[in-house]
């Protein structure tokens, strides 16, 4: 096997205690909401520019909360801005943790599928072997409607 970008191998007591961890924070974070394709459409948006105001906002909000109707609650707006300042380094970490979960499910893939293609050659070479003979039907199987391929340039006769 000539690919091998990621190696891994966890016990079922790491499984287990993965899981577990992943269950604890699902559960620390069970006030985290998803949202629809239409809701994430519809809401507005605070980028940095607008982060400023809001924050200029509040802070002047602070200083005279009388000028507000009761319907505004002001409370709830401190206590927006606080989780979002205590979660976005939760939240960066996660993204990472995340784009690291995809890169390593991809890696292990392309491992796995470069090996079997290896085989799959190596199949096609033999002959008279039963275990060849059912790699070779399984790639034939598998490439069946993938049609002809163009020659690769260094496949060409000069």
């Amino acid at each position: 096997m000539s690919q091998n970008i990621v190696s891994i191998s966890l016990s079922n007591d790491d499984l287990a205690a993965i899981r577990g961890m992943l269950a604890g924070l699902e559960d620390k974070l069970s006030a985290m909401v998803e949202l629809t394709a239409a809701q994430r459409l519809e809401l507005v948006k605070m980028g940095p520019t607008s982060e400023a105001f809001v924050r200029q906002s509040l802070a002047t909000l602070e200083q005279d909360p009388d000028i507000l109707p009761r319907s505004f609650d002001l409370e709830e707006m401190q206590r927006d801005l606080k989780a979002l300042d205590d979660l976005r380094p939760i939240f960066s970490r996660l993204r990472q943790l995340g784009g690291r979960a995809a890169d390593t499910e991809r890696a292990l893939g392309s491992d796995l599928y470069s090996a079997a293609l290896a085989a799959y050659r190596f199949a096609k070479a033999a002959d008279g072997s039963a275990v060849a003979d059912a790699l070779r039907e399984h790639g034939a199987e598998r490439f069946a409607s993938t049609g002809k391929r163009s020659p690769a340039p260094e496949d060409t006769p000069n």
